[in-house]
Parts: C-alpha cells; sequence; structure tokens
C-alpha cells in the first residue's frame, strides 16, 4: 500500500528512507542481478536490453517510492508493460519469486524491515494484476488454439505440411505434359513461394479486402493467352488431391481442400473465353488493316494462283477455244493486274463495266456469255481451294468477282443489236 500524506510529512518519502537515488540505483543493480539468473525467470529476458529495463524500473520505483500520479492507471500501465510477458506464461507464481528477489535485494543493501514492509506494502497490491494478465493470456491462448483448429491449415498440419505439399505438388505438375509447357521461363522456387502465400491465406482466412477473381485473373493473365483454360483447372486439381492422398492427408480435409480450390473454375473459363475474345479483336483489327490482296498472301499467292487458274482453264472443253492465239505469259500478266487491283482498291477513274467490256469484245463476238462466266467462276474458286485459300477468304474474293456477270450477259446484247 502506498503512504498517506500524512505519513509522508512525518516520515519524508519511503525513497529518501531507504538511502535515496544512490540506493535506488544500487537496488535496481542487485534486483537485476538476481532475477536474471533464476532459472525461473531468466526466460523473460531473452531479446531484451537490461540496461533499458533497469533505467524503466528505475523510473517506476522512484515514482512507486514517492507518490504516484493521480493520473496514472497504474493496473492499465502495468498490464501493457507485461502483456508481451502474459503471453509467455508469466503469472502470480513468477510476481511472488519476483518479489521474493525484491525483498532479498533491500536486505543485502542493509535496508530496515520497517522500509522493506512499506516497501512490500507497495508492491505487494500489484499481485492480482499477475494473476488477471495469466488468465486472459491462457484465454486468449484457448482462442488461438481453438480458432488454429477451425482453420484448414492447422489441420492440414501447419507450415511444415504446406511446404511439402506445394513442392510434391508442382513436381506433379512439371511432369504433366499438358502443363509443362506452362512453366517454360518461370522460376520455380518463386512459383511455389507465391503459391504457399496464397495456400496460406486460402486455408485461413482470405482477408475482405481481397478481389480473389481479379487476383486470379491479373496472375494467370499471361497464360490465358497461352490457351490455359478450365481443362487444364481439372489436370491441377487433380494434382492437388494427388499430393494431398500422397502425403497422407485424411479424406475428410481433403474434401474440405476441394471445396476452397474448386470454386475458382469459372475463373479459368472466364479466363480463357477473354483470351479468344482478345486474340479475334486483334486479329480483327489486324485483318481490317489489310487489304484482300495482302490477305491471300500477296504477289507470291496472286502468281501461283493465275498460273493454277490458267493452267485449269486453258484444258476446259468449253473455254480452250477463247485462248487459241493468245499468248498466255501476255494474259497472265494482265490477269495479274486485274486481280491486283481488284483485290484492292479499283480506281474511282476507272469504269471496270466498260473495261471489262473493251477486253473481251473480241471474245464477245466468238460466243463468249455468263455461262463462261460461271465456268470460269468455278475454275476461280477450284484454283483457290487447291491452294488451301479459307473459305472466309474465297467468298470476298468471289464478291468481289462476281458483280461483274452482268457484264459478260450484255456483251451478248451488245454483239446481237451490231
Amino acid at each position: 500500500m502506498t503512504t498517506t500524506a500524512a505519513e509522508e510529512k512525518k516520515n519524508g518519502y519511503l525513497l529518501d528512507r531507504i538511502g535515496g537515488e544512490p540506493a535506488l540505483e544500487a537496488a535496481v543493480d542487485e534486483f537485476y542481478s538476481r532475477v536474471v539468473s533464476d532459472a525461473t525467470l531468466g526466460h523473460f529476458f531473452d531479446g531484451i536490453t537490461i540496461e533499458q529495463l533497469k533505467e524503466h524500473q528505475r523510473k517506476f520505483l522512484r515514482m512507486a517510492f514517492t507518490r504516484i500520479p493521480e493520473s496514472i492507471d497504474v493496473v492499465k500501465f502495468m498490464h501493457s508493460k507485461h502483456e508481451r510477458l502474459f503471453l509467455r506464461g508469466l503469472n502470480a507464481e513468477h510476481f511472488d519469486t519476483v518479489a521474493g528477489h525484491f525483498v532479498g535485494t533491500l536486505e543485502a543493501l542493509g535496508v530496515g524491515p520497517s522500509e522493506i514492509d512499506e516497501a512490500v506494502g507497495v508492491v505487494g497490491p500489484l499481485r492480482p494484476i499477475f494473476v488477471e494478465g495469466a488468465e486472459r493470456a491462457a484465454a486468449a491462448a484457448e482462442e488461438k488454439d481453438a480458432a488454429d483448429e477451425r482453420q484448414l491449415l492447422s489441420r492440414l498440419g501447419g507450415d511444415g505440411a504446406l511446404h511439402a505439399a506445394v513442392d510434391e505438388f508442382y513436381d506433379r505438375l512439371m511432369e504433366d505434359e499438358t502443363l509443362s509447357r506452362f512453366f517454360e521461363g518461370i522460376s520455380v522456387d518463386n512459383l511455389k513461394e507465391h503459391q504457399r502465400k496464397f495456400l496460406r491465406m486460402a486455408f485461413t482466412e482470405i482477408p475482405a479486402s481481397i478481389d480473389v477473381v481479379k487476383f486470379m485473373h491479373s496472375k494467370h493473365e499471361r497464360l490465358f493467352a497461352m490457351g490455359l483454360d478450365e481443362t487444364h483447372f481439372d489436370a491441377v486439381a487433380g494434382h492437388f488431391v494427388g499430393t494431398l492422398n500422397a502425403l497422407g492427408v485424411k479424406q475428410r480435409e481433403i474434401d474440405e481442400a476441394v471445396g476452397v480450390v474448386a470454386p475458382l473454375r469459372p475463373i479459368f473459363e472466364e479466363g480463357a473465353a477473354w483470351a479468344n475474345k482478345h486474340a479475334e479483336e486483334e486479329k480483327k483489327e489486324e485483318t481490317e488493316d489489310k487489304t484482300l490482296f495482302d490477305r491471300l498472301g500477296g504477289e507470291g499467292a496472286i502468281t501461283a494462283a493465275v498460273d493454277e487458274f490458267y493452267a485449269r482453264v486453258v484444258v476446259d472443253n468449253d473455254l480452250e477455244r477463247f485462248f487459241v492465239g493468245v499468248p498466255l505469259d501476255v494474259l497472265k500478266e494482265h490477269q495479274r493486274k486485274f486481280m491486283k487491283m481488284a483485290f484492292t482498291s479499283v480506281p474511282e477513274d476507272v469504269d471496270v463495266e466498260k473495261y471489262m467490256f473493251t477486253k473481251h469484245y473480241r471474245f464477245f463476238a466468238m460466243g463468249l456469255n455468263e455461262s463462261h462466266f460461271d465456268k470460269v467462276a468455278g475454275h476461280f474458286v477450284s484454283t483457290l481451294q487447291h491452294l488451301e485459300v479459307s473459305q472466309n477468304l474465297i467468298d470476298e474474293a468471289v464478291g468481289n468477282i462476281a458483280p461483274l456477270r452482268p457484264v459478260f450477259e450484255k456483251g451478248i446484247k451488245g454483239r446481237g443489236k451490231k
């Protein structure tokens, strides 16, 4: 207990009566030499700077042995200063041992019995704080144990088991031919560390601030572009289950772990769909920037097409007569120029109908008509198919040529009138 104001006025402060600051200095030094060497107390001082602790102790005792300011809540103060130690097992029994060393210290320094009793009266009332602090720590430890037991990670075996599981898991993934390509150029050790962090979070508690869908999508975006999809997720999940089985995890915990991971599958479906859509948009943009001439393969492809085309038409019984006496090399060159124009952009000053009529007038006189046009168009399509041009490009090319058919119909009428 503390002294009253009347007692202080009559007898002076306890600090002065035990010898003042020099005695306090010596007492604290002697006291700590005793407690740190006590086998039941020494471990509480591991990692602590004793000199700093001594200074704090001198300040506290200086205050306790004079007058404690009314503004200080001693109970709260002592709880806060010893909270870490309560969690390490500090309790009332340790308080009693410390108090014993405190008395022994004062006795060793020749402090009188009445002053020792008064000092104990100041310190003794602090004992309930250590009783309560130990009880609080025990309750907190029980709650933590209960929380850990509720957490899947703890039931799986903790960090040690997680470490072993991730190593085994990645050994399996790397050996899977359907998955190994996704790991090319990636530091597997770094990947393992990220995986441990994710699973540690997933098997304890995912913070509310984390958007799992967004997180997973960002982490796998590059792989989605490489073709990663839900079928690969299923393969990975199979290796995950196989890993847990190999490590002897109970089926109940395996089912619970799968229950945590399985809801992620739609992310891989959506990621694959996103990647496909993105690729199609890029391809479309690239296609829109290219002319049909370029998309068909450019000069080389048109040259091959013209050669194949004329190889077909000149041997067609219904068409061959129109090529008698015509230099094919010259005709091919004109055809290449026409196709290049037709499959890029026809100049505004070119009247295509007049141009085609003029070029074919002699053949109209020989009986060339729309039925021959249809035959030629058939050979044109067959040529492109033979050269393995995609159907959508063939359709686009035919769409450029088909509007010329009326020219061949008009050619007949023009000949009849003449």
